[in-house]
């Protein structure tokens, strides 16, 4: 049986002295394919506090905001909560598949861009919350729900310009 590990940059092949990335989980020779590799994305890879930080931001826009997911265009969760006092309408199944039906609307709305543009943000406004959804740099996603009576024009434009100033994610 080989147990060799590929690197993903060159192809090479070792059993020995592989260098795993705790962040994407690739397999490489050395640190030099390792930082070739990253480095278009080396400043994008974020720790849970850094998505906790923008979770704490948004939440702070208004009081009506019930609970933020921050997740990548694979739909890896980076970080999610809900606000302290406040009910989840949703099972955890259910919010899975609610998160999973934004994140392919998304996709589709990508896929679009070239004709209509790029997407700003997605709101869907149902009986009992709202739903927003909005890009936070190039490579995730913010979902946020809120109360019905929340001024969504107001939260939506803080989210915003809290994401512009994290461009680099």
């Amino acid at each position: 049986m080989d147990m060799s590990t590929s690197c993903v940059v060159c192809g090479t092949k070792s059993q020995d002295y592989t260098i795993e990335c705790y962040c994407c989980g690739n397999f490489y020779c050395s640190d030099k394919c390792k930082v070739q590799d990253h480095q278009k994305k080396l400043f994008q890879h974020h720790g849970w506090t850094e998505y906790r930080k923008i979770y704490e931001e948004i939440m702070n826009i208004d009081p009506n905001i019930r609970f933020v997911t921050i997740f990548d265009i694979n739909g890896k969760i980076k970080y999610s909560d809900h606000r302290e006092g406040v009910e989840n309408l949703l099972n955890p199944e259910e919010s899975k598949k609610s998160l999973k039906l934004a994140l392919n609307g998304w996709k589709v709305r990508g896929e679009l861009a070239p004709k209509i543009g790029k997407g700003m943000y997605v709101l869907a406004e149902y009986e009992n919350i709202k739903r927003i959804t909005i890009p936070l740099g190039n490579g995730h996603l913010i979902y946020i729900t809120t109360n019905i009576e929340a001024d969504h024009s107001r939260i939506i434009e803080g989210i915003k310009d809290i994401a512009n100033q994290k461009q680099n994610y």
